[in-house]
């Protein structure tokens, strides 16, 4: 069995608003929920959560920007968790496209 490799960071940084499909922002932690939101893309199937391109767009555009300035990340195979501030994160999901 082909283990599956990680994002890479220029695989994110080259990631367009269609191969997400949603994005947690608010605390580090559990993704329940309870310390932030999620936001789906109209790419996803089946949303669970509000969809708004928009807002991920604008989201999507920061965690870029903070990635280029050298701030701490993690990957994982279907998922980017980007630090952006004091256990506040981003984390971008490509997984239900």
């Amino acid at each position: 069995m082909e283990k599956e490799k990680e994002i890479t960071k220029e695989e994110f940084l080259n990631a367009t608003l269609d191969k997400i499909s949603q994005v947690y922002s608010g605390r580090e932690g559990c993704r329940c929920g309870c310390g932030g939101e999620y936001t789906a893309t109209s790419f996803m199937k089946n949303p669970r959560s509000t969809v708004n391109d928009v807002l991920v767009g604008k989201r999507l555009k920061r965690a870029k920007g903070l990635i280029k300035k050298g701030i701490s990340f993690e990957t994982g195979t279907t998922y980017i968790n980007i630090i952006t501030g004091v256990r506040r994160v981003l984390t971008f999901y490509f997984d239900e496209i």
